[in-house]
């Protein structure tokens, strides 16, 4: 399969996933699991899909338009006054016509919808990021940079344009860093840098401007529960910091409690 089959295959895979135990749908599925770039453009392919798929389903036809259309197939056909009109007026009915111009009307409204309506991500950034991390841990989306070096894996996200954490807490350091990712929430990047927690989790630390984000945070941790994560969230200078892991508080607050006191001390320290 060549890099252009998945695509044509995804392209006409129906939003709702019902063709999706079909072989050649399913293997273009897992041909995303491979690759980050086609991952990317079929999770914007069907979210387009689907607002396509609402437009049309929320567009009510016009009254008697089945009457109109069925009564136009018993008009006569004109002659036309050039090749083309003929040609098109002798192979096609009033009522022909007249589908297809409710098709292309249709079409049009989805289209409009797609592209002129409001399409910012109504979620708030933290379940927006712990949607991409889960999709990273359970392999339906693979990391774009695959590394296990701090400082190497800070110069990519840079290179994105991607907030960074200046100094990575002390706690993480002792955890197996894998590679990271750089998404976008409205436009905005967002870093997620994974690690391995022991043989059966992962933690990962996000990243995002803190001008972008409406949360007023502090150098102190706030703990909630994101999208099935227990979650820490804390700022530093322009950047908001959040880290997510399936466990306990009790197990990732020592991951992170090192840094926010390194921070106050430093503070302290160059005033």
């Amino acid at each position: 399969m060549n890099m252009e089959d998945p695509r044509l295959i995804l392209a006409a895979r129906r939003p709702g996933g019902e063709d999706d135990n079909e072989q050649e749908v399913a293997a273009a599925l897992d041909a995303t699991k491979h690759d980050p770039a086609l991952a990317e453009w079929a999770e914007k392919q069907s979210s387009v899909d689907r607002k396509i798929s609402a437009a049309l389903r929320a567009v009510q036809p016009p009254a008697g338009l089945r009457d109109r259309i069925l009564a136009g197939g018993r008009a006569s056909r004109p002659r036309g006054e050039n090749w083309f009109e003929r040609k098109m007026w002798g192979v096609m009915t009033y009522g022909e016509i007249a589908a297809i111009a409710a098709v292309v009307m249709l079409l049009g409204i989805a289209v409009f919808y797609n592209y002129f309506t409001q399409t910012n991500d109504e979620r708030p950034w933290q379940l927006a990021a712990a949607e991409k991390a889960g999709q990273f841990e359970s392999g339906r989306v693979a990391l774009e940079h695959i590394d296990g070096v701090f400082e190497t894996t800070v110069d990519w996200m840079r290179e994105k344009a991607c907030p960074t954490p200046a100094v990575l807490p002390a706690g993480l350091r002792g955890l197996g860093l894998y590679g990271c990712s750089v998404s976008k929430w409205n436009g905005k990047p967002i870093g997620i840098v994974c690690f391995r927690y022991g043989k059966e989790h992962e933690v990962h630390l996000v990243s995002i401007d803190a001008k972008n984000v409406p949360d007023q945070l502090t150098a102190v941790p706030r703990w909630t529960e994101v999208g099935g994560y227990t979650s820490a969230q804390w700022r530093e200078g322009a950047t908001v910091y959040m880290l997510l892991g399936k466990l306990p508080r009790t197990e990732l607050e020592p991951l992170i409690v090192q840094a926010t006191a390194a921070i106050r001390f430093s503070v302290l320290y160059f005033l």
